[in-house]
């Protein structure tokens, strides 16, 4: 399972390379560092002006790998986006993190990180590098 994901990031980083790429990742925010946690597979674009064509395609992409944002939902090879995303952060060194929301961002010919204003439509936990549902945030009641 990392062996797809680093084959994949390895033919990812090949390709931008022959092509002007448009590349989506999602972040999390950890101690004021993004990390990034889940890379979609490149996008061939016109040329490196092609900013909004580049942020369009990337939610596109985005929609219909996550079914718009579900970490549950299951990818290509049956593992939950979820999963894949808390397998991301053990190789990082990140085991147990959550809860916390998941951000689209978008480069183009590798600038810089433009947030694309897509969120997870649910939080990511991972407890021992294994994805699960986020505890409900506790209860506060007013008198």
């Amino acid at each position: 399972m990392k062996c797809l994901l680093v084959l994949l990031s390895l033919a990812a980083l090949t390709r931008a390379q022959e092509f002007p790429a448009c590349l989506c990742g999602a972040f999390i925010t950890l101690m004021e560092e993004e990390i990034e946690v889940f890379r979609l597979p490149p996008i061939e674009v016109a040329d490196c002006d092609a900013t909004t064509d580049c942020r369009a395609r990337c939610i596109d992409e985005w929609t219909t790998i996550t079914e718009d944002g579900d970490l549950d939902y299951a990818w290509l090879d049956g593992v939950t986006i979820g999963q894949h995303m808390c397998d991301s952060l053990h190789d990082n060194d990140h085991s147990d993190v959550g809860p916390h929301e998941v951000y689209l961002y978008y480069n183009i010919c590798l600038g810089p990180w433009i947030y694309t204003g897509q969120t997870s439509r649910n939080t990511l936990c991972c407890s021992s590098s294994n994805y699960l549902t986020c505890p409900p945030p506790p209860t506060v009641f007013q008198n």
